[in-house]
């Protein structure tokens, strides 16, 4: 009698089938927690750790970032606002990797954009009371005052998806957000600083979280959608360090073996930032040479406008890829190519690329 066949392996299209039934029998089966923890404190320009609770899956992080000022000269704000303050925002798992590496500015630039509204922003009509905080605070004249503002940071990609989340319920590493500020929120040659004038001193930045997570009913490693999981969600800068000379093209290499959502694009041109007055052409090519989208800058402007229902800060576009995401591991190598029409001394370009990538490396032990 012949031995009966080994059972094949699943095919990729069935663990991504199994991977869903999962993650829709957690979501069914999990409930929503979203928990204050202990603020933390320090002086301007040292880096902020903030842990993570050990419990259930994470989702999100909000934070309420507040900076005692004390102006004796009257200040002049920049368009960046308050989230100016901050430089970067880190998210790091169990092992100590980081995912997430983004100017807080440029995170909540994507928030804006994935929620259809600029995050944060008051029109008119609407309550902006900033003593209850509501709404961004960024005082300039002269006494005391307070700059604070809020900050989402998303864990998982979001929406009904669990890519990314980070399994927090484990008793192999913590994980944490650590954030980096500048040590003066005044510069007359960085418009990305939240100030542009004025004389103040500073108290100790304190940072208040919020953690989302979901504690699953039935909380066993059989019952975890493990390729969700084990695949990291992250929004990372990679800053030019080409020379930009006007009217020659630049290249931006795309994050290797990735799958890339969208990109935020900033081009400081030395001590300003303008709309679109001062870049040529962004396009994205493939292999070196085929183009495969192009824009003018007030091309992107408008259609930004129409996402948010209000204008980005000057110098800022968004090129989103979420109906067509581009996988750098199999479609080939792709590039950000910029022609600046306009280059003052210092300028640079920041690229932050909204992405997903396998991890590779194994989900610590769940602590049940």
């Amino acid at each position: 009698m012949a031995a009966a066949a080994a059972p094949s392996a699943p095919t990729q299209a069935q663990l991504i089938q199994q991977d869903a039934a999962l993650v829709a029998a957690l979501l069914a089966n999990s409930t929503e927690y979203y928990t204050r923890g202990p603020a933390v404190s320090g002086p301007l320009g040292q880096a902020l750790n903030i842990q993570m609770p050990t419990s259930g899956i994470m989702v999100a992080v909000d934070l309420d970032i507040s900076i005692p000022v004390t102006i004796t000269a009257a200040a002049t704000a920049n368009a960046i606002g308050a989230p100016g303050a901050i430089t970067n925002v880190a998210v790091q798992d169990w092992y100590g990797n980081t995912r997430t590496t983004v100017s807080a500015s440029r995170l909540r630039s994507l928030a804006g954009y994935r929620m259809g509204r600029p995050y944060n922003r008051i029109a008119a009509a609407l309550n902006n009371d900033t003593a209850n905080f509501i709404g961004d605070a960024l005082p300039t004249a002269t006494g005391a005052g307070t700059v604070r503002f809020k900050l989402h940071i998303p864990i998982a990609q979001g929406g009904s998806s669990l890519v990314g989340a980070l399994l927090t319920q484990t008793s192999n590493g913590t994980c944490q957000v650590v954030l980096q500020s500048l040590a003066s929120l005044v510069s007359s040659t960085n418009p990305h600083a939240p100030y542009s004038a004025g004389t103040m001193t500073y108290g100790n930045i304190t940072v208040t979280p919020s953690f989302r997570f979901l504690m699953p009913s039935t909380f066993l490693p059989q019952t975890l959608p493990v390729l969700s999981l084990s695949t990291a969600y992250a929004v990372q800068d990679i800053r030019n360090t080409e020379a930009l000379v006007a009217g020659a093209q630049n290249y931006t290499n795309f994050p290797p073996a990735r799958t890339v959502w969208s990109q935020i694009l900033d081009y400081v041109n030395g001590d300003q930032v303008n709309f679109g007055s001062d870049l040529d052409l962004i396009e994205v090519i493939v292999n070196g040479a085929t183009p495969l989208k192009a824009w003018t800058p007030y091309t992107r402007l408008i259609e930004q406008r129409l996402l948010l229902g209000a204008d980005d800060i000057p110098g800022r576009y968004y090129l989103p890829f979420r109906s067509r995401p581009i996988n750098t591991a199999i479609l080939g190598s792709f590039q950000l190519r910029l022609t600046p029409g306009v280059v003052n001394a210092g300028a640079y370009l920041v690229v932050a690329s909204e992405m997903t990538y396998p991890m590779g490396t194994p989900l610590p032990g769940l602590a049940v």
